[in-house]
């Protein structure tokens, strides 16, 4: 008796055993039915997504295309002046993509008017954008100058040189010098010093005023020079600039006439002294002339060691400090005065001072 219990409740085992398995079983496909659902119903949603978005890229490029179609232009060529943060877009109309903006007087080549909307249709670099009407002017906006708040200075200083990097350079990676004339082996030997040397100056100061000659809007960078000419009233003052405005002559007499106002404001009784460019670009030189004779100003030529080779730098020479370090010249340095053609600027320049 006892033994078939026993073997009952085996099979009684057997059975439970048999049927929990039978139930994982149909549970785990059940969960896999359902997973495979979910993961069918995703798929179909994100096809749905996919070409949803694919229909409303379509449909925007087709409006685009046919938007774009409905515009014809007129050839209108001519020179304008961005206005402040002119705006460039990619169609000619007021919602259209921005490119970019415009700084305030930056020359705009305008290729065409749109016949449909107040745009222009300009050249920027090798491709083409659009701007409003409103955006540009056919002339030059005058920049008005910095305040002359200040009162005039009493503390004196023999002499100021305002300039580029023919005056004074920081030093870079490029050449071997740290802040004076680049291209001198030796802050001694720029012409400002030999300058200073030569005159027995007890006091001077020199400063780099290069972004102007680059700048749209010059008049904007006429106060670097107030830590100058704002504590200091100078017996003579230099102006060496102009070498970097090929291919920014625009307004170029009109901002250098103010620049010598702003320098006057507060150096009425200085002496200035405008030193012809070392390069000889002569419609520039021609613009320097004409603004120093109808300001007064003493003018320098250079114009017998202009484009000299002896006085400039030679791309491919080597020069070595004197603690042995070796630059070869890059395109940068070439064309800048040795320290020949420094001298001569400065023989030049104490000539007449």
């Amino acid at each position: 008796m006892r033994k078939k219990i026993v073997i009952t409740l085996w099979i009684s085992l057997v059975i439970l055993i048999i049927a929990f398995g039978s139930l994982v079983v149909i549970q785990n496909k059940k969960a896999a039915k359902e997973a495979a659902e979910k993961e069918r119903i995703e798929a179909e949603q994100e096809q749905a997504r996919l070409e949803a978005e694919k229909a409303e890229k379509e449909a925007a490029e087709s409006a685009a295309a046919e938007q774009e179609d409905e515009y014809t232009f007129t050839d209108f060529e001519a020179t304008y002046f961005a206005v402040a943060d002119a705006t460039v877009r990619e169609e000619p109309y007021d919602t259209a993509e921005i490119e970019g903006t415009l700084s305030v007087d930056q020359r705009v080549s305008i290729v065409a008017t749109c016949d449909q909307t107040d745009y222009y249709k300009i050249k920027v670099n090798d491709d083409f954008g659009y701007v409003s009407f409103e955006d540009v002017s056919e002339e030059y906006i005058d920049i008005p100058l910095p305040s002359t708040s200040k009162p005039v200075p009493t503390a004196t200083k023999d002499i100021l040189f305002i300039g580029n990097s023919i005056t004074m350079y920081p030093a870079t990676s490029d050449w071997w010098g740290s802040g004076w004339g680049c291209g001198a082996s030796t802050a001694a030997n720029d012409y400002v010093h030999l300058t200073v040397a030569a005159k027995g100056y007890s006091s001077y100061d020199f400063m780099s005023l290069r972004a102007w000659e680059f700048s749209n809007t010059r008049n904007n960078e006429l106060d670097d020079l107030d830590p100058y000419i704002t504590n200091y009233q100078y017996g003579t003052i230099v102006i060496e600039l102009g070498e970097n405005v090929k291919n920014h002559e625009t307004h170029f007499s009109e901002d250098l006439t103010d620049m010598i106002k702003y320098i006057r404001s507060y150096n009425p009784n200085a002496r200035i002294v405008m030193l012809d460019n070392f390069w000889a670009y002569s419609s520039i030189i021609s613009t320097k002339k004409s603004v120093a004779s109808a300001t007064g100003c003493t003018y320098v030529s250079l114009s017998d060691i202009q484009g000299v080779a002896e006085y400039q730098l030679q791309e491919g020479d080597e020069y070595v400090t004197p603690d042995g370090r070796v630059y070869t010249i890059g395109s940068f340095l070439a064309g800048h005065p040795n320290d020949a053609g420094y001298a001569a600027i400065a023989q030049h320049l104490i000539a007449v001072l």
